[in-house]
């Protein structure tokens, strides 16, 4: 059985991002909203995620970032996508608005992504889910 077709595998991978302080775990699951209020249901936040995405970026505090995409729609449009929030958050949580700070660290969580996703034989669908 291939991994994303069993709800219950884990895929995940933490990226540490040793110049900003922080890491971001990157998860693909079967089912995102789950997977988004369990990590609420751990941070012991009283809130609840309900909205239908092909991906999300979610942070609580400065350290701890998580970049999760829906595997249906493991696509190279909506890595990017859910990339760029990322380092977008990141960099500017930390008041760095410089455009080639962010596409640098873009770059960087991209290809720790992709290595991460050849690694696990997982394949990236083209264009939109």
């Amino acid at each position: 059985m291939h991994p994303l077709n069993n709800p219950y595998m884990k895929v995940l991978k933490k990226i540490k991002l040793s110049t900003y302080s922080c890491s971001v775990t990157f998860m693909v699951t079967d089912d995102v909203i789950e997977k988004v209020n369990s990590i609420y249901k751990k941070s012991k936040l009283n809130d609840t995620f309900s909205d239908v995405v092909e991906g999300v970026v979610l942070s609580f505090d400065m350290d701890n970032y998580y970049l999760i995409i829906s595997s249906q729609y493991l696509t190279h449009d909506t890595i990017a996508h859910e990339v760029y929030h990322a380092a977008v958050r990141v960099s500017e949580d930390r008041d760095v608005t410089d455009e080639e700070a962010q596409a640098w660290l873009a770059g960087y969580i991209t290809g720790e992504i992709y290595k991460f996703l050849q690694k696990k034989n997982l394949p990236i669908k083209h264009g939109r889910g």
